[in-house]
């Protein structure tokens, strides 16, 4: 078929009235055909079943193999080649036979197409509603995963994105299966095949076209270089009032492209495209920034001299970079010494003095391009040096301590004292976080920025981690008495008690509790309600008032973490006592 023969003779020629053109146009699916749903770039119609006012349409797919030959006889019928039936196993008979043989339902040659199931049409006798089902090989071949709060197959493409590869939508009966365009066009490739869709929609109106069609059933052949359908417009069928009706039968072509993405093929050639970006590495004479490449092959190392700077040319960038990954902890993990996505790729850093995050550069040609970007987004020229603990770490092959991050070392001392508790009552002291408030303690970290909203983020998960966790149940146990509303208020309360029953020196207990109440305070008068006075008042009264946003985090983070180590102690003292006895 070598032109465009998709609008009926009734519409190319019309001079009438214009509201009897929309009439017809309705009829003769104009708006539907013009859309071009074959040519989407971004989600393609795989399967649909959707009725909405006097529309009803219906979409059906299956895979063809890919020949010029196969193309011509596909289009040289509107008829539907395969039933709706097709991709499911059934047992047959042949003539004169009287033995069932099955067929699983895995490919038909019919008309000389071989062709495969693509979408299963599933019918449940009225039980439940009918639907339709993607093959799993196509779920299979994109490793896709399915995501029931938003009713659609994802997959993680090799740079640790997660894409929308299927999307369903279903109201009530009414079911549409959309897939993305660029990952179908790679299956087919790969399976070389055609998608042909197959087409049987309806339409009525209560307007009588009769004189307009010259009788009571007209039938026009429309198609294009991709399409083949049989428009029937009649009104010898009224039905409720609607005089007119119409109906359009017959497929589409989905065209594969000519090679499967190379995301799949790489390894055959041992090359993969690959793009770089350039960091700001120095400072010229003239004060304007020197950048240079991230790509490994271009820089200088301990055994090559490219006359270019080093794989450890120390890059910086604002400490705003690391918002992404702490936004996201089901995809990311981010450390004091890297960043990590899924076990896809992972970033060395390392946090200096300046409070900027030091990168090497040739790590960061490691990371995939569009995360280049995002870091060159945040490249600074480079101020200060790297850390004392950073040079051991990765010339001296010694795993020294980040010495200057609290938050490395209030996990230190919170996984101590939740070991010691367990060792000594079988419990820990601080409940486990459920699944869904994880994140709270495994992103856990410094402002990144000055801004209200983060402050109070963290301190609502400081108090989730400590004050939110206490045992009760264990220091109900452990101290005799319970929460009563009265003198033991709450969990702090409580921890107090228990403190003060295994012998804690009242000046001690004090620097134990107060870094609890002040996290509860804060949380209670600022993070979690509107701030105040009150909220002003108590920052004045734990000496948090004239400290940045990330100091008073910073100092909130280290007393907690001098309170977890002081009864660390005192529990280790009343095992040691008690073992003396």
């Amino acid at each position: 078929m070598n032109k465009d023969n998709r609008i009926p003779s009734i519409l190319r020629g019309f001079t009438g009235k214009e509201e009897l053109r929309k009439i017809l146009s309705f009829l003769a699916f104009e708006d539907w055909i013009t859309e071009e749903e074959t040519k989407s770039s971004d989600w393609i119609v795989a399967a649909r079943s959707w009725k909405e006012g006097t529309n009803n349409f219906f979409t059906f797919s299956a895979l063809a193999s890919a020949t010029k030959d196969n193309l011509e006889r596909l289009l040289s019928k509107a008829n539907w080649d395969v039933q709706l039936e097709f991709g499911k196993p059934f047992f047959y008979v042949c003539d004169g036979e009287k033995k069932a043989h099955y067929d699983p339902g895995l490919e038909a040659e019919i008309g000389g197409i071989k062709f495969r199931p693509f979408v299963i049409y599933r019918e449940f006798h009225g039980f439940i509603s009918n639907t339709f089902e993607l093959v799993q090989n196509f779920i299979l071949y994109h490793e896709a995963f399915f995501v029931t709060e938003k009713n659609e197959y994802q997959r993680i493409d090799d740079d640790g994105n997660i894409r929308p590869i299927v999307r369903i939508k279903q109201e009530n009966n009414n079911r549409l299966v959309l897939i993305d365009a660029h990952h179908l066009k790679d299956y087919l490739a790969a399976n070389q095949c055609y998608l042909v869709r197959y087409h049987d929609h309806w339409r009525r109106v209560k307007e009588d076209i009769s004189e307009h069609i010259k009788g009571k059933f007209a039938s026009y052949s429309l198609g294009d270089e991709s399409s083949c359908f049989e428009l029937w417009l009649r009104t010898d069928i009224p039905m409720n009032g609607y005089q007119s009706s119409s109906s359009i039968l017959g497929k589409d072509v989905i065209f594969p492209y000519s090679e499967p993405d190379k995301c799949h093929t790489w390894f055959a050639t041992g090359k993969r495209e690959k793009k770089f970006a350039k960091f700001i590495i120095s400072r010229d004479e003239q004060g304007n920034d020197v950048e240079f490449t991230c790509n490994e092959e271009e820089l200088s190392n301990h055994y090559v001299d490219r006359g270019t700077p080093s794989f450890f040319t120390p890059v910086y960038f604002n400490r705003e970079v690391l918002i992404k990954y702490y936004q996201e902890p089901s995809r990311y993990k981010v450390s004091n010494s890297g960043i990590g996505c899924l076990d896809l790729w992972h970033l060395p850093i390392d946090i200096t003095e300046e409070e900027l995050v030091h990168v090497w550069l040739g790590y960061l040609g490691r990371i995939p391009y569009r995360e280049q970007l995002h870091w060159r987004q945040f490249n600074v020229s480079p101020r200060g040096t790297i850390t004392r603990h950073r040079f051991f770490r990765d010339f001296m092959v010694d795993l020294a301590e980040p010495t200057d991050d609290p938050v490395y070392y209030f996990q230190v001392a919170f996984e101590k004292i939740q070991l010691e508790a367990k060792a000594r009552y079988g419990e820990e002291l601080f409940l486990d976080l459920d699944e869904k408030d994880r994140h709270a303690y495994q992103t856990l970290h410094l402002p990144l920025t000055e801004e209200w909203k983060e402050f109070d983020e963290l301190v609502q998960v400081l108090a989730k981690i400590t004050v939110d966790s206490l045992n009760v149940r264990l220091l109900s146990h452990e101290s005799g008495q319970k929460i009563d509303k009265r003198s033991i208020k709450g969990s702090i309360d409580l921890l107090e008690v228990y403190l003060r029953k295994i012998g804690v020196k009242d000046n001690t207990r004090l620097q134990i509790i107060q870094p609890l109440r002040t996290v509860q305070t804060i949380r209670s008068t600022g993070a979690a309600h509107r701030k105040g006075s009150n909220f002003d008042k108590e920052l004045q009264h734990f000496g948090l008032v004239k400290l940045s946003n990330s100091a008073k985090v910073k100092k909130l983070i280290i007393d907690l973490t001098d309170a977890l180590s002081l009864m660390l102690e005192a529990i280790s003292q009343k095992e040691t006592s008690e073992d003396e006895i």
